[in-house]
């Protein structure tokens, strides 16, 4: 049975503030509007619980944001871009079912960090030369759509990666969120029976996360907010500066973990 109470009293106050702000982190980065922000998500609930218990409570809201916004998503996503990383997102969510005992969070963690810093590098300097970039080739795509799928299956970062191919498709940002948020409510939805087969699903985790559903449309209502109200120039200014903060958290959690 599923005791709301019991899972109440199973953690601190300190857990219920930091799961608070990771659930409202999660929604805002929906949003696209923080992208790469999201990663800290994951962190700060685990700072106060396991990472597998972390794992399984955050599931369940990260499907309960993708529904929030499901309508808009439909209407405004790029079919066209999710119909090339869809299937190697599914194949990387596979591979992540198969090595998922085997990846440490350390190890994956500095991994998409370095990769994450390097492509922020890259853009920079593109920018700064002014060149022209073509649109980037469909490897690009299936490539950051199986990664990915890798890494969202394994510990809920699967933003940094699928933002690299985002944002060099320089797509309207309601077009860039509707994609991603189509794009996460698939992949979140295919989690749920390989979670339930490793077993990092359970009642009381699902009670957890009852608790905490009520704050899933502030975060979400709040990034689509932003993405109205602030130019396209700006929105991928912010967007590229959460991404950076992404990375060096990454890169930190890698050596220090």
């Amino acid at each position: 049975m599923i005791s709301l109470a019991q899972a109440f009293n199973d953690h601190s106050a300190v857990f219920f503030i930091l799961a608070a702000i990771s659930v409202v982190i999660v929604g805002i980065s929906k949003s696209g509007f923080g992208a790469g922000l999201g990663v800290l998500s994951l962190p700060l609930m685990a700072s106060q619980s396991s990472i597998h218990e972390a794992l399984a409570i955050l599931l369940p809201l990260l499907i309960a944001i993708d529904l929030v916004g499901l309508r808009r998503f439909l209407k405004n996503a790029d079919w066209r871009i999710l119909k090339l990383v869809l299937l190697p997102a599914a194949f990387g969510m596979l591979l992540g079912y198969l090595f998922f005992s085997v990846i440490t969070p350390k190890i994956l963690s500095l991994s998409i960090g370095i990769f994450t810093l390097l492509f922020l590098i890259q853009n920079l300097v593109m920018s700064r030369l002014n060149l022209q970039e073509a649109k980037p080739f469909p490897w690009l795509g299936r490539l950051m759509g199986g990664v990915s799928g890798f890494t969202s299956f394994v510990a809920h970062i699967g933003g940094p990666p699928i933002t690299i191919y985002m944002l060099r498709e320089k797509v309207a940002p309601m077009v860039y969120t509707s994609t991603l948020g189509i794009f996460f409510t698939v992949i979140n939805f295919g989690k749920l029976l390989p979670y339930a087969h490793l077993d990092l699903l359970n009642f009381n985790q699902l009670a957890t996360s009852i608790l905490l559903l009520p704050l899933v449309p502030v975060g979400v209502y709040l990034g689509f907010y932003l993405a109205i109200k602030i130019s396209a120039k700006w929105y991928y200014i912010v967007v590229q500066f959460f991404l950076l903060v992404a990375s060096i958290k990454l890169i930190a959690d890698g050596l220090l973990a």
